[in-house]
């Protein structure tokens, strides 16, 4: 598919990091192959109230580096939304996709729609919606997510349970399904199991991963309790790689009043990119103990490097699992069947099959599927 009508993109990516920036990064570069594309990046991005998990930004780490990124946006400058209005124009684009996630972009996007729609009328405006009101929803939230999304004329989602979502609040639009890609793996980039523990300074033992951002709707609490649960059937260590929004003591204090402080390993850093390959190839089973989801591209980063994964029924989660081939999935805040989970996978057939089928899954999306779903507002009409 060639795409002769120019594409503007607009969204996080380097220096900032997180889930939302890797994905709108990898996008842009599966949309420049199809053709012309702008990124219109970010110069600045939240305000330190809003990132509790130290700062938001990783310019040292250059994977996710677009040095044709136009960085101009920045969510409480007026200034720069008219700028960056007036870049957009010269382009002459014919469609313009937005990330949505958080209603704190609100005030920037609503006020780049009014100003794209009079400079460049014809454009399609089309939303690839992570999160219609983010994880902490409420009617304030709501009614504001509403107000910018209804500006849209088409919308791409990566969870049937988003698209039910909008439909509630925009009425009958046109919201189409598209799963969410696999990140690019290379087949010899992923360390040996062993190498990466050593690497880590892991013991050579049944290993938990639990990966990203660690937030109250995450559930990390219920894993730990299933650690807790699990005893020595299988001894079992987890890692916490990722940033802890919060107080790091209190889940070192609910560590030890668990008994489970030796068995437990908190990073409590941001991951760069050319790191998590090792932090997954040390993994036996990834886990999503999550309270609440939409989606998450941790399940797809754990199949991208061949590890199962285990998720709680929420969201998207589930419609990403094929229970007992790629992974598990149980109830939300249930240590109990979260810990039979974990033994079922420790006990039963050889996890070498499930690693194999967690790597082809995988493969059975991409990034340009994506991006011809988004250019064609296609994808499978839930």
């Amino acid at each position: 598919m060639t795409v002769t009508e120019p594409v503007v993109l607009i969204g996080p990516g380097w220096p900032f990091k997180g889930g939302i920036a890797s994905h709108t990064t990898y996008l842009y570069r599966a949309l420049r192959e199809v053709g012309p594309v702008l990124f219109v990046g970010l110069r600045r991005q939240y305000p330190r109230w809003l990132y509790p998990g130290g700062s938001d930004r990783a310019p040292g780490d250059l994977t996710l580096f677009e040095p044709d990124a136009r960085r101009l946006l920045a969510p409480l400058s007026p200034l720069a939304w008219w700028r960056g209005a007036r870049a957009i124009a010269r382009f002459h684009p014919g469609h313009i996709v937005i990330p949505w996630w958080h209603v704190f972009w609100a005030p920037m996007t609503c006020a780049l729609l009014l100003l794209l729609r009079r400079l460049c009328p014809n454009a399609r405006i089309i939303f690839l919606v992570h999160n219609a009101v983010g994880h902490e929803e409420n009617s304030i939230a709501w009614q504001l997510a509403r107000r910018v999304l209804r500006r849209g004329d088409a919308w791409i989602v990566h969870a049937r349970s988003e698209a039910e979502q909008l439909r509630t609040m925009l009425g009958d639009v046109p919201v189409h399904y598209q799963p969410h890609p696999a990140y690019p793996v290379a087949d010899d980039g992923l360390p040996d199991r062993a190498c990466a523990r050593a690497r880590l300074s892991l013991a050579d033992a049944p290993t938990l991963l639990f990966f990203g951002y660690v937030r109250p709707y995450k559930g990390l609490d219920t894993l730990l309790q299933a650690l807790a649960l699990l005893g020595d059937s299988p001894r079992c260590q987890l890692v916490v790689a990722g940033e802890i929004w919060g107080s790091a003591a209190a889940w070192d204090e609910l560590a030890q009043q668990l008994g489970i402080s030796a068995r437990v390993r908190f990073e409590n850093r941001y991951i760069a990119e050319a790191d998590i390959p090792a932090y997954f190839a040390a993994a036996d089973l990834v886990v999503l103990p999550y309270r609440s989801a939409t989606g998450s591209g941790v399940v797809r980063l754990a199949h991208s490097h061949g590890r199962p994964a285990l998720v709680t029924r929420t969201g998207a989660l589930a419609d990403a699992i094929e229970e007992g081939i790629t992974g598990y999935v149980v109830p939300p805040e249930d240590p109990v069947a979260l810990a039979q989970a974990i033994r079922q996978f420790f006990d039963g057939p050889p996890r070498l099959a499930m690693e194999q089928a967690a790597r082809r899954s995988a493969r059975s999306d991409d990034w340009h599927r994506l991006a011809q779903a988004i250019l064609q507002n296609s994808g499978s009409t839930t």
